[in-house]
């Protein structure tokens, strides 16, 4: 008996399926699901091996779906969701809500603003890429993230805008001797990084990457050090010492809100979804982020 583990039909390949049956398109699966297009073209070869038959045929620039299998691949993933069910019915808990790191800075302070529901929830924080995997695994009943610039957005959306911060010297464009402006990304693969990227190219700015975080506590670390700048909330400018707006302009990104409808009503997920949407824009803290144990210091 050989070691290799056998292509098998994992939910994650089966969801890659639903999105290109829904958009008759690989590019538009990749952008419905967040991830790349060489991604969707894996599943379906995993897809075929498992199967013994594809998907898809190509005639000229069309799709065309074989229904059978579409039919089979749509029954799969109402069983997940079924089992899905099944088991949050047996392990009876707390409502898991998923937040990315870079719209809840203040998240804590306000859920107060939830009464007694707030006793119901458990608080999931990480980036966008790891939300949605855990929500694709069942352990999250809702998440809160980031959404790709041409991804299809779930009923619940709002739109936050960033701003580039960096140390002041930054204003003068002969501070970093004629290189491009130093700046701190979140990876190109997540929504934020992707839309940084595109908003720098569309200005025509030029710029040096000197590290990549996904997480706003490293952003700001980075930032209040000296060392480059990030696109963050507008708060942090008015928290971080010789920080300010180095680039003219906003970043505007969606953020959507996705839930388990089996466990989240609609007044519920409401509830959650504004109390989300007002964190970004609020003013400062009232624990100013140099408390943080933030280096605020020069490099």
């Amino acid at each position: 008996m050989n070691g290799q583990k056998q292509d098998g039909l994992s939910f994650a390949t089966l969801r890659a399926a639903d999105a290109v049956i829904e958009t008759r398109s690989l590019t538009g699966a990749a952008m419905k699901l967040g991830i790349s297009q060489p991604a969707i073209s894996m599943h379906l070869s995993r897809l075929e091996r498992a199967i013994g038959t594809s998907l898809i045929k190509k005639v000229g620039n069309k799709i065309i779906i074989k229904e059978e299998i579409s039919r089979l691949i749509r029954q799969m993933l109402e069983l997940e969701r079924r089992l899905k069910t099944v088991s949050y019915e047996r392990n009876a808990s707390k409502l898991k809500v998923g937040v990315c790191t870079y719209s809840t800075p203040l998240l804590v302070e306000r859920t107060e603003r939830l009464g007694s529901l707030k006793n119901n929830l458990s608080w999931k924080i990480t980036e966008s890429r790891k939300l949605q995997d855990l929500y694709e695994q069942g352990e999250l009943d809702a998440i809160f993230r980031a959404l790709h610039p041409s991804e299809i957005a779930p009923d619940l959306v709002t739109e936050f805008s960033l701003k580039w911060i960096g140390d002041r010297q930054f204003q003068d464009d002969t501070s970093y001797e004629g290189q491009g402006l130093p700046v701190v990304l979140a990876s190109p693969s997540s929504p934020l990084g992707a839309a940084s990227r595109e908003w720098l190219r569309q200005h025509e700015v030029s710029y040096d990457i000197v590290g990549e975080v996904d997480d706003i506590m490293s952003a700001i670390r980075l930032v209040s050090s000296g060392i480059a700048s990030s696109p963050l909330p507008a708060y942090v400018r008015d928290s971080l010492k010789n920080c300010t707006q180095v680039l003219p302009g906003q970043l505007k990104i969606r953020y959507g809100l996705f839930i388990n409808e089996q466990r989240f009503s609609l007044r519920t997920a409401l509830d959650v979804f504004e109390l989300l949407k007002e964190d970004m824009p609020k003013p400062a803290p009232s624990v100013p982020v140099a408390e943080v144990q933030f280096d605020t210091g020069r490099r």
